[in-house]
């Protein structure tokens, strides 16, 4: 499968809850630009958008594990979970925080998981879908734009750097979740450059709370 891409504007899910979730392919060059592909919409903003989550990569492998899981999703694909790129042979244990990408000319950056939310349920009309795609760790994630411009459809998405001491996709979930990770780390990612800064925040929140209360045993 060659690299391909989605925009999409705000419509409607099933129950009438307004979402841009569900992408298309694009047909034309798309311009990049710091908040992501000209075109594309994420309607609410609390959650989804600006800088630190202006391009979502989803790895068009996990629609087969959800169609096997979920028969029904078997009419879905590449596009229909919010994804603005999606290919096949970069996974989750595989890209790490900070990892930056080339298309083209431009330049984006690895900041984050994306973070099921009940949207996904919505739009599968699977109600145990998120927690399915959390468990498994078949997240997708962010990506910031370091250079934007102007991105042709036949442009291949290609690794240009990374960091072996940062996390993997799927090590940084799996950090943001466990009740016992180790204190160091969290005050380490709390202050990573790389990480988008709502995650920098909640491991700040963890380790000023590991500080006041250190476990016991280790």
């Amino acid at each position: 499968m060659s690299t391909r891409y989605f925009i999409g504007r705000t419509g409607q899910l099933a129950d009438g809850t307004p979402s841009a979730i569900a992408k298309r392919a694009a047909t034309t060059p798309l311009m990049l630009g710091p908040l992501g592909f000209a075109g594309d919409e994420q309607t609410d903003r609390r959650f989804h958008g600006g800088p630190d989550q202006a391009v979502h990569y989803f790895p068009a492998e996990h629609y087969q594990a959800l169609a096997a899981r979920f028969p029904a999703l078997r009419r879905f694909g590449p596009g229909d979970l919010g994804e603005n790129i999606s290919d096949t042979g970069w996974l989750e244990d595989e890209v790490r925080l900070g990892d930056v990408f080339a298309l083209g000319d431009c330049r984006i950056a690895v900041t984050q998981a994306r973070v099921p939310c009940h949207k996904i349920a919505k739009r599968l009309d699977e109600p145990d879908a998120p927690a399915f795609v959390a468990d498994t760790v078949r997240l997708g994630w962010y990506f910031r734009v370091i250079e934007g411009g102007m991105v042709e459809l036949d442009t291949p998405l290609t690794r240009i750097d990374s960091d072996p001491s940062a996390p993997s996709i799927a090590t940084l979930w799996r950090l943001r979740l466990d009740p016992a990770a180790d204190p160091a780390v969290i005050s380490w990612l709390a202050s990573h450059p790389a990480l988008g800064r709502a995650w920098r925040a909640k491991f700040a929140q963890r380790a000023e709370w590991l500080e006041r209360n250190p476990p016991l045993f280790r």
